[in-house]
């Protein structure tokens, strides 16, 4: 069992990422895995926030960056053909990936196999 961090490209498809991180964190927690996947708890609060902290990316850094110091492993889905791309222009997902090395994290890629057509 193990501690994961579930980080995914976001503000290019909110909807499709949403889906994505819910089905891969649930795979892994059927697999036996502790997961906080911020995506999936983060996007159902937003609806409940107002519009500038809905989306202002340093209140959703300091819910998040957190966990990762928490976690075991980091894990970052690429989504597609041009996964590592959005992940390489992913702020989130840049700083996710800072905090993992900073604190010696394992760091697994998780290709999604789907297009975004």
């Amino acid at each position: 069992m193990k501690k994961i961090y579930l980080a995914i490209p976001y503000t290019f498809n909110a909807e499709l990422s949403y889906q994505i991180a819910n089905e891969v964190a649930a795979a892994a927690m059927i697999a036996g895995h502790i997961v906080f996947s911020p995506i999936s708890h983060g996007h159902s609060v937003a609806e409940f926030l107002d519009e500038k902290l809905r989306y202002d990316q340093k209140f959703w850094m300091k819910q998040c960056l957190p966990m990762v110091e928490w976690c075991d492993e980091l894990h970052v889905i690429s989504i597609g053909e041009n996964g590592l791309k959005l992940i390489e222009e992913s702020k989130g997902c840049q700083s996710e990936l800072s905090i993992a090395k900073d604190h010696n994290k394992t760091i697994k890629i998780i290709e999604w196999p789907s297009s975004l057509e």
